[in-house]
């Protein structure tokens, strides 16, 4: 009796073992399980984007996280709205999220600027999303006067690669020149443009020629060169050297601006991307041309295009603090171009030049006795020759920044 307990126990114990064991799991499938679950399939929504772009991965929570992510400065949503008095309509990408994140450029009497945590990890772009002075000029102190970083902003096209430089207004003073070709050039030639350039740190592009910038305004040390127009886009250097980006309207004392220049409307409001504006009374889409005349990188129209609106482009924004940030990008749209400022802590934005040979971020370095000695620009796709285009003047308009 003994030895048949003994056996129905022993028999029962090896089953036991056995089905337990047909259930073990071995570490290196425990590890294969866990990645597939982190990749999990997209949307159909996506699907195309995944297709054509592998690395483009899903939309679950880990990326969520990260294309929902708006900077502290901005407002929880980049979505605009068109308001008429008969008409609301909203329009746009919601960035409704929020991620706190460290600042990396934050020391006493300086200006804060948080990383911004990249949309994509695959191609790596080193240093993307993060500010850094390298390669940036300093004031006579030895700090930095301008933060920048690279950055890919688009959902909808991955390969737009954007520029980004901050500069610290509280230390810098910036001036609008009139290009020689311009006819506003008549108008200031009694006016002293002459800034001592010893004091030079940096010179981007303004906006775009006289003639396609549909009447936009322009004031020059406090004179108005062209009538400022109500409602336009609107830079603004007011005569305490600090900057703002607004829709201009006249209510403005003209006693306390020093400089402006228009174009357009705003490409970002309070924060929000502009999708949709009101045109001689019909709402239409916000993507800025050029008259017909944008150009990709090799001189071809891209208006026969479907997607015309990827060109060489630039912009500014401004944030809260009150910092200026100018934006580059060769193969962007207007939209794209605002998500990067938003991203970026800018509460408002006007688009500025597009077109190669008209996108422009210079930065000059002095030595000890304020002789330059280097040069550099901001995107290395901007063209070389563009490094000495402002040594004697210009044709167009541009904007020179001036250590205080």
């Amino acid at each position: 009796m003994y030895q048949r307990v003994f056996i129905f126990v022993k028999t029962t114990l090896f089953v036991l073992v056995f089905l337990i064991a047909s259930n073990v799991v071995p570490a290196t499938e425990i590890n294969t399980l866990s990645y597939d679950l982190a990749r999990v399939e997209p949307q159909n929504e996506n699907r195309g984007l995944v297709e054509h772009f592998p690395d483009f991965g899903a939309i679950p929570d880990w990326l969520s996280s990260v294309l929902n992510w708006v900077p502290p400065e901005c407002c929880p949503s980049l979505t605009t709205t068109c308001e008429t008095d008969e008409l609301q309509t909203e329009s746009g990408e919601n960035f409704t999220g929020r991620q706190d994140q460290e600042p990396s450029v934050s020391t006493t009497n300086a200006m804060v600027v948080n990383d911004i945590p990249p949309l994509y990890t695959s191609p790596r772009i080193d240093g993307e999303g993060i500010w850094v002075s390298d390669d940036t000029p300093v004031g006579e102190d030895g700090k930095p006067l301008i933060y920048k970083t690279v950055y890919r902003p688009s959902v909808e096209f991955p390969n737009t690669v954007v520029y980004m430089a901050v500069f610290d207004m509280s230390r810098l003073k910036p001036r609008l020149f009139i290009g020689r070709s311009e006819p506003g050039i008549y108008k200031v030639s009694n006016i002293s443009q002459k800034e001592s350039l010893s004091k030079i740190v940096a010179i981007t592009n303004a906006m775009w020629m006289q003639q396609h910038s549909k009447g936009g305004g322009a004031i020059v040390r406090g004179k108005v060169v062209y009538p400022m127009a109500p409602g336009m886009a609107t830079m603004v250097v007011y005569t305490d050297d600090s900057v703002d980006v607004l829709e201009w309207n006249a209510e403005i004392p003209l006693s306390i601006v020093k400089d402006a220049r228009q174009l357009s409307h705003l490409i970002l409001k309070n924060g929000k991307v502009v999708e949709n504006v009101l045109e001689l009374g019909k709402v239409v889409d916000s993507e800025i041309g050029l008259g017909g005349r944008l150009i990709d990188t090799g001189g071809a129209s891209t208006m026969e295009r479907a997607n015309w609106f990827l060109a060489n482009r630039t912009a500014f924004g401004v944030r809260d603090d009150g910092n200026l940030v100018f934006v580059m990008g060769h193969h962007v749209s207007t939209k794209d171009l605002a998500r990067a400022l938003a991203l970026a802590g800018c509460k408002r934005a006007i688009h500025a030049d597009a077109n190669i040979h008209n996108v422009v971020c210079n930065f000059y370095f002095r030595d000890e006795n304020d002789k330059i000695v280097k040069r550099d620009k901001l995107s290395p796709d901007q063209l070389d020759y563009t490094l000495n285009r402002y040594d004697k003047g210009y044709a167009k308009d541009f904007f020179v920044f001036y250590e205080k």
